[in-house]
């Protein structure tokens, strides 16, 4: 969905409010390239040059959280790419170590050696350094570049979210699909017009559903998120979208969908 004069509506009224909530004194802007707990949201093209512009205005540290849309997961390395925007900071952690926990920071030189972040212990950690992570981050890395994951999420994932465009025509209540690569969200609705969500009653029989015919899928909530693995391949895609196909008919011709609550 595009909102026309986004970009500029952002800069002006979130300057304004942003400047009335800090006393005109704001540190930094912190924002996901794109929201992914949030439903896998997929801003208008002008959000994200609106932000570095709202980020630039204040003085202020744009800082963009890759916790999710980082290492390939939308279709290229980093979300922000889809973007055209260069933020100072990047958050980084989950994709990058294969489900070891760690997290990083990206950012210049020039960030890197201001104080009090680059006094000596400013910024360390107990745990910082540690060998194992190291190497579960390394070989993640080097998996990702050598199997062309980044390719392979963007191809897989159009492909994916086209067949679930398919299924938006084909049955009324999903009301939107949006995504990039392998990060997509799908709104299961009442009615299309209202945006009203469907009953969480329907979402849970949907995952059920989908649990039994082997399919495994965030689908217990209107909001349905999409985040297969990055080594996904092509039948594998079309394997899932024909379950949910088959479990959605299911919904559409033995349950009262609109009425449920």
């Amino acid at each position: 969905m595009k909102y026309p004069g986004c970009g500029l509506f952002c800069v002006e009224f979130g300057a304004k409010q942003l400047k009335n909530a800090s006393s005109g004194s704001l540190a930094a802007v912190i924002v996901e390239p794109f929201q992914g707990t949030a439903g896998n949201v997929i801003p208008p093209d002008d959000f994200m040059p609106a932000v570095r512009e709202l980020a630039n205005r204040l003085g202020a540290v744009l800082i963009a959280d890759e916790m999710i849309t980082g290492f390939g997961r939308t279709g290229k390395m980093w979300g922000v790419e889809h973007t055209g925007v260069e933020p100072d900071i990047m958050t980084v952690g989950k994709g990058m170590g294969s489900g070891f926990p760690i997290s990083g920071l990206l950012m210049g030189e020039d960030l890197c050696h201001a104080e009090p972040f680059a006094k000596p212990s400013a910024s360390s950690s107990s745990y910082g350094g540690n060998p194992l992570a190291a190497v579960a981050v390394a070989e993640t890395i080097r998996t990702i570049q050598s199997e062309n994951l980044v390719e392979n999420s963007r191809k897989v994932g159009a492909l994916l979210l086209q067949r679930l465009l398919e299924l938006q025509e084909k049955y009324e209540f999903i009301g939107d699909v949006r995504g990039r690569g392998l990060l997509i969200g799908v709104e299961l609705v009442r009615d299309r017009l209202t945006k009203e969500p469907l009953a969480s009653k329907v979402s849970e029989l949907i995952f059920t559903e989908c649990l039994k015919r082997g399919l495994l899928a965030m689908a217990y909530f209107p909001r349905i998120r999409i985040n297969p693995p990055l080594v996904i391949t092509e039948a594998q895609a079309e394997a899932g979208a024909q379950i949910l196909d088959e479990v959605l008919a299911y919904v559409r011709d033995n349950v009262d969908w609109r009425a449920a609550s």
